[in-house]
């Protein structure tokens, strides 16, 4: 009861894959906080503004906590592409703070994010907004993840952080413990993993720009 749930919101899309009158959208969120979820991380896969503003407006009324999200895409490090540049991220930051949201979030889902464009994008908005929590969101598909959040955040990777102004002072025995847990269980669940093609981080992804999510649909069906 302590611990605070979250759940992703389609917009005006809410759970499925298709458009919902606005009430059915307002109605389901009031639900969902009424039987405990506390956090909605409203997105729209193509950053239209009309469709997250109904997510997060049902969400807000509902007494939720409203997680704006921006799907990245592209690489605002390189000058060359102009359609999903810095300006372009920083303008739609600017209208999700605008329709009040209460955290602002970049959905990475194809792990596109390389650490010097995080470096660029989070300091661009922290510029813009110090005073609203910034979470980021990404995939490692190519690898690079963990130098994309030590980039962004620059907190909570403990081996990474050790004798830093930001050692988190935990003991990295304990956190070892944690390891061999996972590298167990893993085991486990391994005759159900689906992207059963890929079983390391692959830069191909900075090529083909697949999400997460899509390339596991996409090889399951070419799989079936």
């Amino acid at each position: 009861p302590n611990i605070p749930f979250q759940m992703l919101l389609r917009g005006a899309n809410a759970v499925g894959y298709t458009n919902y009158p606005d009430n059915v959208v307002y109605k389901f969120c009031e639900l969902s906080v009424q039987v405990g979820m506390d956090i909605f991380r409203v997105f729209d896969s193509l950053n239209y503004l009309p469709n997250l503003v109904v997510g997060m407006e049902a969400a807000g009324k509902a007494g939720g906590i409203v997680e704006a999200a921006i799907s990245y895409t592209g690489d605002v490090s390189d000058p060359s592409r102009k359609k999903y540049d810095l300006k372009y991220y920083t303008n739609l930051a600017d209208e999700l703070v605008k329709a009040g949201t209460h955290v602002l979030c970049i959905k990475d889902m194809a792990g596109l994010l390389k650490p010097t464009a995080a470096r660029l994008l989070i300091t661009a908005l922290r510029d813009k907004h110090p005073d609203i929590p910034i979470h980021i969101h990404t995939h490692d598909t190519a690898g690079a993840g963990v130098a994309t959040m030590l980039t962004c955040a620059e907190s909570a990777v403990v081996a990474s952080l050790q004798g830093t102004k930001l050692d988190t002072g935990l003991n990295l025995n304990n956190v070892s413990e944690y390891s061999a847990y996972w590298e167990q269980t893993r085991t486990l669940y391994a005759p159900f993993e689906c992207t059963t093609t890929m079983k390391s981080g692959n830069a191909d992804v900075y090529l083909n720009e697949i999400p997460g999510g899509q390339y596991t649909n996409l090889q399951f069906q070419a799989y079936s």
